[in-house]
């Protein structure tokens, strides 16, 4: 690294150039989140953790157990239940069961901090329990959702925003009727206007004395603050990944990444995060009209999609254009998060405006959901007469990664060959999308070239895989820690790509592979090799399917955290322009 290397957009890397631009009432969640006591009350007849395990209703990913005869008797209020978990943060979502057929219709939202012990897996029943009120005002008025944040710990990681921005995806709530509980600031005798560093602002902007806009909310008299505008975070997704700690391993050295090729393209995209908060904006469009592409807004049942097409394929429709899916958030729930799609996958922008490809981007946040993607792709089949049928492509990073892989399983019709970031090389039967031995073997029946992208300071640890886990940050062990358990998951990953099986013994024997790329990712693979581009290794290893193709690629690079790089998408794409499906046998061609 040379610490002088240095580049005009470098100041984008500063924190305090985005402060302005944190959420409004961060230093409010932050001061509750220290200060609510917590509840010890045990849950009546809990079972020690073990347990709890075993019982139908308990639920990995989020450590919870729900009792049935908890969730049914607010089903009968016509209350639905969902219990959910992010960034090492659990939540739920308890609104009207009628609301979830109609997102046309929007409700007033009411988001809890709360400080609760989520190790205990009967968190959920006792927040449900604690906060009994609340929910007896969804049963009742049928005009309210409310999402309960368990920290377990103070927030000081913003994640309560991304939790909200994804709780609007799976409840209708309004984005412009949103209260905060402030309950736990008048319990302390404390006034809203004593919280260090927490300024309010009115519905115009303009400072304002928060204990006087405090609200009583429904017939409970819930202490609120109407919150609409300030919640959110109009902040630089990668920055804050790449700077984070609780998105890296141990080890991780940043300021490479700033001093670094890689450093000032990241700090490009940081731009557009920085000048532009809405994708309807008309300077932000023609942003990218002077990049040379037409970037276009659309909505289907009230679900938000984006296109960018390069400009001269409309002067030559009959010329066809690969496309590519960037399962990434462009919803409603932030504006902002349009605008940070585009910047988190600069890249792939510049790729589209060279006239390689048309992107689509989407996403919801379940796999169910994502489903309306099928008629999202009808959409742009009517407006967009240039698009290649036999190359459709997918892409997006960590659970957007996991989101593309069951996209491209459930329709393998439709996608052509899949680019995942930030995902580890195994596969395993848990999580959003579960894939168990059986799923696996009739998935291996549709060939579906697939690259696996990654950094080697992963806060999960994904590589080496020849080895248990080593260097998690404290708090930030990953679900794939032992040997053992990473070589499943690399022997389920290669079922679903159709690849020779692996022993356990074989993996563990690429810690002596005289090849670098292997013994690295500490991946069996079929050759392997290292590059350098833009200050950094990158670590490529092939394995070949049972067909003689190199149809699965891993690449891990040096120094890189949970966030995709401008040279990942490169190598991606280099990969999957690779392949079409022949439209009548529906088998790969290898262009």
């Amino acid at each position: 690294m040379n610490k002088y290397y240095s580049y005009p957009e470098q100041g984008y890397w500063d924190p305090e150039k985005w402060t302005e631009k944190i959420s409004a009432v961060f230093p409010l969640v932050t001061w509750m989140g220290e200060h609510e006591p917590r509840d010890s009350a045990p849950w009546p007849g809990a079972l020690p953790l073990s347990e709890a395990m075993a019982l139908p209703c308990y639920d990995r990913k989020t450590n919870c157990v729900s009792l049935p005869e908890v969730v049914d008797a607010w089903k009968k209020q016509g209350v639905h239940y969902e219990r959910r978990s992010q960034g090492g943060v659990c939540w739920l979502i308890m609104c009207p069961e009628k609301s979830l057929s109609d997102f046309g219709t929007k409700l007033k939202t009411l988001f809890v901090m709360h400080n609760e012990d989520i190790a205990d897996p009967y968190w959920a029943m006792r927040t449900l329990r604690d906060f009994e009120k609340y929910n007896e005002a969804v049963a009742k008025e049928q005009d309210l959702c409310v999402f309960y944040i368990c920290t377990g710990k103070p927030d000081y990681d913003r994640v309560y925003v991304n939790i909200l921005q994804e709780a609007f995806v799976f409840a209708p709530g309004d984005t412009k009727e949103v209260y905060l509980d402030v309950s736990p600031v008048l319990k302390a005798g404390k006034k809203l206007s004593e919280i260090p560093g927490f300024t309010y602002r009115d519905a115009s902007g303009k400072p304002a004395d928060p204990d006087e806009a405090l609200l009583r909310l429904t017939e409970a008299k819930i202490p609120v603050l109407n919150v609409t505008g300030q919640w959110e975070n109009r902040v630089s997704l990668t920055r804050d990944q790449v700077s984070m700690e609780n998105w890296s391993s141990l080890g991780y050295d940043l300021q490479r990444v700033i001093h670094s090729e890689t450093g000032r393209k990241m700090a490009e995209g940081m731009v557009l995060e920085y000048d532009y908060d809405s994708a309807y904006d008309p300077r932000f469009i023609a942003w990218w009209d002077r990049m040379g592409l037409l970037y276009e807004n659309h909505v289907l049942k009230n679900r938000r999609w984006k296109s960018a097409l390069p400009k001269e394929a409309l002067e030559k429709p009959e010329e066809k254009l690969p496309l590519l899916i960037v399962m990434q958030e462009v919803n409603h729930a932030n504006e902002h998060l349009a605008v940070t799609e585009t910047s988190y996958f600069f890249e792939y922008f510049r790729i589209a405006a060279q006239g390689a490809c048309m992107l689509l981007s989407f996403v919801l946040e379940d796999a169910d959901d994502n489903d309306l993607l099928v008629e999202i792709l009808e959409e742009a089949k009517k407006e967009y007469p240039m698009i290649d049928w036999t190359r459709v492509y997918i892409a997006g990073h960590s659970h957007n990664g996991h989101y593309s892989l069951e996209f491209a399983t459930r329709h393998p019709e439709l996608i052509t060959a899949v680019a995942t970031f930030g995902d580890s090389p195994g596969l395993m039967n848990s999580g959003i999308t579960p894939m168990g031995p059986e799923r696996a073997k009739e998935a291996a029946k549709h060939d579906m070239p697939l690259i696996c992208l990654g950094g080697m300071k992963e806060f999960g640890i994904l590589y080496p895989m020849n080895q248990n886990g080593d260097g998690f940050r404290p708090g930030k062990k990953g679900a794939l820690y032992n040997f053992e358990d990473r070589a499943k998951a690399y022997q389920l990953r290669l079922t679903v790509s159709n690849c020779p099986m692996k022993t356990a013994e074989e993996i563990a024997a690429t810690r002596e592979s005289g090849n670098r790329a292997i013994r690295t990712l500490g991946i069996p693979g079929d050759r392997g090799e290292v590059i350098w581009a833009d200050g950094f290794e990158l670590y490529i290893v092939d394995v070949m399917n049972n067909e003689g193709n190199f149809h699965l690629r891993f690449v891990g690079e040096e120094n890189m955290p949970h966030n995709t790089t401008p040279m990942q998408q490169n190598l991606s794409w280099s990969f999957l322009r690779r392949f079409a499906r022949d439209p009548e046998t529906k088998k790969i061609i290898e262009l």
